[in-house]
């Protein structure tokens, strides 16, 4: 189990993916805007940062900028969860260490696959860290979009 900080500018998708990380069961902490990641951070200690990339007060990059310049998180992990397509982000984020991507609408075993390449499991050994310059391997779901929430484990916002 991992300590996973959440934040996403809209409530609805921050609240149905805490509810994801629990049922994987991992500890969700939610922050409700992007100046509160960083004392949250502090305050719970995150084994990983589960971000959008698209935000109103600072993009996904500000934000892992200001974490990435706190000593005790520059090496954890982040997640961005976003509808922005993976080339745009990476290029924003280029040589960045620990940078994953998964799109929305996030499908939970992608969700799980793309959190357990960067944290441990309950009782699993550490995941592996990639090279330094390796680019981050996206675990991003193809399909159409669950608008009416027909399909199981898949979170949207409907």
């Amino acid at each position: 189990m991992a300590t996973i900080l959440v934040y996403d500018a809209d409530v609805r998708f921050r609240e149905n993916l805490k509810d994801a990380l629990i049922s994987l069961g991992h500890e969700a902490v939610v922050s409700p805007d992007g100046y509160s990641v960083l004392p949250l951070a502090e305050a719970h200690r995150p084994g990983l940062f589960i971000l959008d990339f698209k935000l109103p007060e600072a993009d996904g990059f500000e934000i892992l900028k200001r974490i990435r310049a706190a000593s005790a998180f520059a090496a954890t992990p982040v997640l961005f969860a976003s509808v922005t397509p993976w080339l745009e982000i990476e290029m924003t984020v280029m040589n960045a260490q620990a940078v994953g991507y998964i799109e929305k609408p996030l499908d939970l075993r992608r969700l799980k696959d793309a959190i357990d390449g960067f944290v441990a499991p309950a009782g699993a050994a550490p995941a592996a860290s990639a090279p330094p310059d390796a680019a981050p391997s996206p675990a991003v779901f193809n399909g159409e979009a669950d608008l009416d929430g027909a399909r199981d484990g898949v979170i949207d916002l409907d």
